[in-house]
């Protein structure tokens, strides 16, 4: 996810920003029948976004109520580091003055330790503190005005910004401000964090193969019966397509970050979501995606986001340099992508790459499923109506009522009533004048 993301209540991203993930997950059995081996699924809402669980060839004894420990644990995660709740951990850390130590769970001040290391090694290129800038620049969660800030807006925000005001601290965990008016949010690396909780928590129920992605980033263990969990990432600008990458994953994390999804445009100029805290303003750059592998995915969420901000040129740099797997998609001025790779990507896309059928979601086979049933009840609906409409027309009746005399029925003062709801059908006609005036 990227840095400035605020599509949702703990990220936003990009954002949704599922967000809108540039990661398509092929998951497939490989061959082996379902019925012979079991894969254990669930999902659902979180952050904002949403979040996916596979389970394959659970361990005997595995929990029935797996799932609900699932949730309760992402909303452990919720309550430690969304600013969308005002009695979260992180809420209240915004909300102090204090320059003392402020005592936090020991997730919480691991997530902004790690922020802290990726912010040094890439010169402030990752920031937790850029929300006053993403919000000045109409990408924050309150009221789009799709205008750039004045530089004079800038400027006064600038001095909130800035990796280097606050510390973190494990033992004992807390954080600190050396500026009372500075701000963190997790935006970039949470999500990554979720998967990273939710694996931690199945394994150690027993689970050993395990798919888990929140809010569009990946982490897995193990494997579907000798076949390896893949992912697809999709090409920017092409919707339900993506570039036929299927990359093998096996005790890794994948995280993608791009800019294509979220942007405004104002004057003919183009401003992309993702917020550069070294220059306070939009990046300008032609990178449209970036894909990272990590072995934990708050990792591969935070270095994303941070390559995003680099820029194709920079970014790839940074990526060869600290031996990062990365796969960068840049966008030229005619729209055309071209792929640029470090480390385990470089094969990856010296492969021939077509466009494949993006498969459909869990939620979209449940759609698949209700739709029919939908088109039934609508067709039949207006079965009703038109024998209603038949009826009124050779009955030379006008339609009164609240439900359009479907169930009107005469009171013993005269006046006429609906059967549903009871309210006078001259009580409607009145109502429906005053209206009118």
């Amino acid at each position: 996810m990227t840095i400035s993301v605020v599509d949702h209540p703990m990220i936003r991203s990009c954002m949704s920003l599922a967000a809108a993930s540039l990661v398509c997950i092929a998951i497939t059995i490989g061959g082996v029948s379902a019925a012979d081996t079991p894969m254990l699924v669930g999902g659902g809402e979180t952050m904002g976004s949403t979040y996916m669980v596979k389970v394959y060839d659970p361990p005997k004894g595995f929990p029935e109520d797996w799932q609900l420990r699932v949730d309760a644990e992402l909303r452990l995660i919720t309550d430690q580091m969304s600013t969308y709740t005002d009695n979260s951990e992180i809420s209240r850390f915004n909300a102090s003055t204090s320059l003392e130590w402020f005592d936090v769970s020991r997730d919480l001040a691991l997530v902004v330790s790690r922020a802290q290391e990726i912010s040094k090694i890439s010169g402030g290129a990752f920031d937790i503190t850029v929300s006053p800038l993403v919000k000045a620049w109409s990408f924050g969660p309150s009221k789009k005005r799709n205008v750039p800030p004045s530089d004079d807006e800038i400027a006064s925000l600038r001095p909130l910004v800035g990796y280097d005001n606050i510390e973190a601290r494990l033992e004992p965990p807390g954080l600190r401000k050396k500026i009372p008016g500075v701000t963190i949010e997790l935006n970039a690396i949470a999500p990554g964090h979720g998967a990273d909780r939710l694996v931690d928590l199945l394994a150690g129920l027993g689970a050993e193969n395990l798919f888990v992605e929140v809010g569009g980033e990946v982490r897995v263990t193990g494997d579907k019966g000798g076949q390896p969990w893949t992912v697809g990432i999709q090409q920017p600008d092409v919707e339900g397509q993506v570039v036929a990458v299927a990359y093998p994953l096996k005790d890794q994390s994948v995280a993608t970050s791009g800019d294509y999804r979220s942007f405004f445009e104002y004057e003919g100029k183009r401003y992309s979501h993702t917020i550069d805290p070294r220059t306070a303003r939009p990046i300008t750059h032609n990178l449209a995606s970036v894909t990272v592998l990590a072995d934990d995915c708050m990792s591969a969420d935070a270095i994303a986001t941070t390559l995003c901000v680099l820029g194709e040129v920079d970014g790839l740099k940074f990526a060869n340099d600290q031996g990062i797997d990365a796969l960068i998609m840049v966008r030229d001025l005619d729209g055309k992508i071209t792929k640029l790779a470090s480390g385990d990507f470089k094969s990856a896309i010296a492969e021939p790459t077509e466009t494949v059928a993006l498969p459909a979601p869990e939620s979209q086979d449940f759609l698949a499923r209700f739709l029919p049933i939908a088109a039934i009840c609508f067709v039949a609906f207006l079965g009703v109506i038109g024998a209603m409409a038949v009826g009124v027309m050779f009955g030379r009746r006008s339609i009164s009522g609240s439900c359009g005399g479907l169930a009107n029925k005469r009171e013993p003062d005269g006046s006429i009533s609906c059967a549903l709801c009871s309210n006078p059908d001259n009580a409607c006609k009145d109502l429906r004048d005053r209206m009118q005036k």
